[in-house]
């Protein structure tokens, strides 16, 4: 992989950075990162980290990646691998989120191949060959590194080259497989708690099946039973029928007891009118005889009511004179009224009456009064006779009324009977049909055929028939059902079956796998860490990557670099010695017999060793060959305990090394025989950087 340009956006101190600045591409071979510290060298490399990797690969939140007074930042890398070029665009805002996406080069256009972090990294992955640790130990050479692998013990060491190689992950895969015989032991324990032997289920299939043959044989029956009782429904006249004949009977009953009471009442309004038949002509006869005589007894009695007025008015006469006769005897005998000389006077004409005078008209008076009283005693009992006769007249004048009144309504009468009569035939009919209809003569024969007293009885026994059918047909569809179940749980048990068959194995593949595991984790994991990884492969691919960095950085001075295992001291565990031969001294010496710079430079050259190494090595001769896709470095600050001589020596070897395609450096000291070799100047003012590229 070779970086062809870089541009930043609000990247911490840079606010708007192109590299190179007129276009074209970065070199290739080594670029010299270098200004004052704190001037922005090291947010170049973050730069580059984050547009591949995001936030993962810088120990930075994204908020504060971003320019103060910014609202985001943004990176673009262009880069080459295996002949094609690729482009990375990663933004930040925080209003939106992140933003990110990988391009190819297709002839003069760009073909977008992910979008968003996760496709993006597992493109990225699918194109370098590796991932974001393994290019974190490959590409990257951090402040401080060097110095730490200088100054380390051997148990410090040899856990440096664990961490860089992620031969950790061995260890880690002891502990994985000791979760797996876990698992395992767990996975097929539980697969026991559920486990039934397939025998035991065979017996359950047995069972099943005999209850299958006893409903099979329940539904036969069933069947049988049904079809008879259909048979039997089936000789017997519908409920329609009977309804119809029911209804047919009832309504005649009806009918004919509206005929009787239509007869009756004709006969009340016959006898009212005081004949005997209704026929025409009687009934007009009768009906004028009435109206003559109903016309002579009115007459006479006109003429009785005007005698009896006559007799009143008379006997009214009477009743007044007496009562006047009466007053004027009273004023006569009590002589109330006198002349001045003390006789009588005359109640009726005021003249003096002598005493003989007033004699004669007092028994004129009493005459007249006893002539009354007989006379009326005589008009009262003729009066009598006479009201008499009125009554016994408004007595034949009511009964000639009512039977006009009854002859007029005998016509009514007979058409009520007539229509009644006409109904209960028209009924008669109707049932006389239907019961031929159901294939007899008579009512009687129907019920005596299906003994029984009535049509209800005949009905209620096809209800009970009909019913048992329903109940019957009930009865086969639940035994159906039962099968139904009965087949599916024979299906159930026969898939049951087959999975316990399935658990059996699955069990006995578990407890085979749990077996293995242990002997795995007891046998081969433990011991290839310690026997095989360091003593037998690491070692001797390290050495011989490293030898010519420490030659070269040496002045010639240390060859034969090698890494000794080292056995566990007290609480530090196993460890790897750094031992080189000194040709100037013509000593074999170990690291802590070095100077500072001695080990500073050597160290450099182990770091440059083990990023030369890493994408391409295999712990085991089986393993797959993968060839390396990232043949660059990023060294940020190696040359801070080197002295001149060898600042110079590491340069020239860098610019030289032809293992890398790419390797930028960063440093803020002065480097000696650095013509030609590009540069990134980076100066600072105020709180924003730039860079300019120096060819």
């Amino acid at each position: 992989m070779k970086l062809l340009s870089i541009e930043l956006q609000n990247f911490k101190p840079f606010r708007n950075l192109k590299l190179p600045e007129q276009g074209g591409e970065l070199p290739e071979g080594l670029i010299l990162i270098q200004g004052r510290n704190s001037s922005g060298k090291s947010s170049l490399f973050e730069a580059i980290l984050w547009g591949f990797w995001g936030p993962g690969a810088v120990n930075l939140t994204n908020e504060e990646l971003i320019s103060f007074t910014s609202s985001f930042c943004k990176v673009k890398l262009l880069f080459e691998v295996a002949g094609t070029e690729y482009k990375i665009d990663r933004s930040y805002d925080p209003a939106t989120g992140m933003d990110v996406a990988i391009f190819a080069r297709k002839g003069k256009k760009w073909k977008r191949l992910a979008h968003k972090s996760k496709s993006v990294e597992r493109r990225l992955e699918k194109i370098l060959n590796l991932d974001w640790g393994q290019a974190r130990d490959t590409l990257l050479v951090r402040q401080g590194e060097v110095s730490r692998i200088a100054n380390a013990t051997p148990a410090k060491l040899r856990d440096l080259l664990i961490d860089i190689y992620n031969i950790g992950l061995l260890n880690d895969m002891s502990d994985h497989i000791n979760h797996l015989e876990s698992d395992l032991e767990a996975r097929f324990r539980s697969l026991e708690v559920d486990y039934v032997k397939p025998s035991h289920i065979e017996d359950q299939i047995e069972a099943t099946q005999k209850r299958e043959e006893r409903l099979q044989k329940s539904l036969k029956e069933k069947q049988d039973e049904i079809s008879s009782t259909k048979n039997l429904l089936a000789r017997l006249p519908s409920s329609r029928e009977l309804d119809n004949i029911r209804n047919t009977i009832d309504e005649l009953e009806h009918k004919k007891t509206d005929y009787e009471r239509a007869v009756t009442n004709r006969d009340e309004y016959l006898e009212n009118a005081g004949l005997v038949s209704a026929e025409v002509e009687v009934v007009k006869a009768r009906y004028e005889s009435l109206k003559k005589e109903s016309k002579r007894i009115r007459s006479r009695r006109k003429e009785l009511e005007n005698e009896i007025s006559s007799i009143d008015r008379e006997m009214g006469e009477i009743l007044g004179t007496r009562k006047d006769l009466l007053k004027k005897i009273n004023t006569l005998e009590g002589s109330a009224e006198t002349d001045e000389e003390g006789k009588s006077v005359c109640p009726t004409c005021s003249k003096p009456l002598s005493e003989n005078e007033k004699e004669d008209i007092l028994s004129d008076y009493h005459k007249r009064i006893n002539e009354g009283k007989s006379r009326y005693k005589e008009l009262k009992a003729k009066r009598s006779s006479l009201k008499s006769e009125v009554e016994d007249i408004d007595v034949r004048l009511e009964k000639v009324t009512k039977a006009i009144e009854a002859v007029t309504g005998i016509k009514e009468k007979q058409k009520d009977v007539d229509e009644a009569s006409e109904v209960v035939t028209k009924l008669s009919e109707e049932l006389e049909q239907a019961v031929a209809d159901i294939g007899v003569d008579e009512i009687d024969k129907l019920l005596d055929k299906h003994d029984v007293e009535s049509i209800v009885e005949l009905q209620r026994k096809i209800a009970v028939l009909s019913s048992s059918v329903s109940s019957l047909e009930r009865n086969y569809n639940e035994i159906e059902d039962n099968i139904s179940e009965e087949h599916k749980r024979i299906s159930e048990l026969e898939q049951k079956k087959s999975k316990m068959k399935d658990i059996g194995k699955e069990i006995d593949r578990l407890k085979e796998l749990n077996t293995h595991a242990k002997y795995v984790r007891r046998k081969l994991v433990k011991g290839f860490v310690a026997d095989y990884v360091f003593q037998k492969r690491l070692i001797g691919i390290i050495r011989g990557a490293t030898n010519q960095y420490v030659r070269a950085f040496t002045g010639g001075q240390y060859t034969n670099v090698d890494l000794e295992p080292t056995a566990a001291r007290g609480r530090s565990g196993p460890g790897l010695s750094l031992v080189l031969w000194d040709d100037r001294d013509n000593a074999r010496k170990n690291a802590s017999q070095l100077s500072f710079g001695d080990r500073t430079a050597i160290s450099l050259g182990l770091r440059l060793g083990i990023s030369r190494t890493m994408s391409g090595i295999r712990p085991l001769k089986e393993s797959p060959a993968i060839a390396p896709r990232v043949r660059s470095v990023l060294l940020d600050e190696p040359l801070g305990g080197l002295d001149e001589q060898r600042r110079s020596s590491v340069v020239r070897t860098l610019v030289n090394d032809e293992s890398f395609e790419q390797i930028m450096l960063i440093t803020h000291t002065d480097v000696q025989e650095w013509e030609g070799v590009p540069t990134i100047d980076i100066t600072k003012s105020g709180k924003t950087s730039t860079a300019t590229l120096q060819m």
